[in-house]
């Protein structure tokens, strides 16, 4: 919300301790209200919820002006269809300055109680700027919990963020210090909004990465990855995601670099990935250990895909 939200000299101090989650909505309607309502009872205090509709043909906006008008801490407003990744930006550009965290929501998940809570405990913890993600659980449509759920160890790092997104926006939130810096360096095209903001707080501050699970993750017909427990299944995802996507990472490492450009050592690494476009740079970057990706396996996989020109 707006940063006048609290006119009141006095609420300075509760204003440093808030928490603004910032949510895009498009033709949501079938689990927006479920969603709101785990927002709504979260254990954390002090928590305002900004929306930006991103030109919904259904009902979605008309049940979150219905939200709007009950609740004094929800605000709602309706934009053109720009995609995802630039009505999350939007909402960056839109969201409280005087909110000590920032975190992003989708439209179809449910939160256990206790999510906020949990992560702003961490980002306490955490000096500069800092991101908090955390593990999710797989549910279907009708929040039962799946089988074979997929929520390995990880090692977080610029190594993994240049290369891979372990970051869901869902389960996010950062402190101030990264809002203030990733709103004015935001770019016109990414592959993923949360893996941009990963990239940033790997680059100049800190991650943390909880491996428990606050969130039921819905899995639907509408979600572009399914929750398929198979590893292999999971690999054949990323390969058809990588294939559609063809390009984007180059772009993205580009305006990235654009953007960032005062850590050498890192500054090296999204050189090299960016040369590896050409020989010989293919077969150099398969043996360079800087960049990872978690799974061993997916690892060797993308290392291949750039030998043969197909990660670029």
């Amino acid at each position: 919300m707006n940063s006048d939200i609290c006119g009141d000299a006095n609420c300075d101090n509760e204003n440093q301790k808030k928490v603004q989650i910032l949510l895009s909505t498009y033709n949501g309607e079938e689990y927006i209200r479920e969603q709101l309502d785990s927002i709504l009872a979260q254990t954390y205090p002090d928590v305002d919820i900004l929306i930006r509709d991103d030109g919904s043909s259904d009902d979605t906006f008309v049940i979150l002006k219905e939200y709007e008008e009950m609740h004094s801490n929800i605000r709602a407003y309706q934009g053109e269809n720009i995609g995802v990744n630039q009505s999350f930006f939007e909402l960056l550009k839109k969201s409280n300055k005087e909110a000590a965290y920032i975190g992003f929501c989708d439209q179809d998940d449910y939160w256990l109680p206790e999510k906020i809570e949990k992560a702003v405990e961490q980002l306490k913890r955490l000096k500069g700027p800092a991101l908090y993600c955390s593990a999710k659980t797989l549910v279907d449509e009708n929040l039962e919990v799946l089988k074979n759920q997929q929520n390995p160890h990880v090692n977080p790092g610029f190594g993994n963020a240049v290369i891979e997104s372990i970051c869901s926006g869902c389960t996010t939130l950062m402190n101030r210090d990264l809002t203030e810096i990733i709103v004015k360096r935001l770019p016109k095209d990414v592959i993923h909004h949360d893996w941009w903001c990963y990239m940033a707080a790997t680059y100049l501050g800190s991650m943390y990465y909880d491996e428990n699970s606050y969130i039921y993750y819905r899995q639907h017909r509408g979600n572009e990855v399914g929750a398929s427990g198979s590893a292999f299944a999971q690999i054949k995802a990323k390969a058809r995601d990588l294939k559609k996507r063809r390009g984007d990472l180059k772009k993205q490492l580009s305006d990235f670099k654009h953007f960032y450009h005062s850590a050498a050592e890192k500054d090296a690494l999204v050189d090299a990935i960016l040369k590896a476009e050409k020989f010989p740079n293919r077969f150099t970057i398969l043996f360079d250990k800087r960049w990872y990706r978690q799974s061993g396996l997916d690892n060797w996989v993308v290392r291949v895909l750039f030998l043969i020109g197909r990660m670029l």
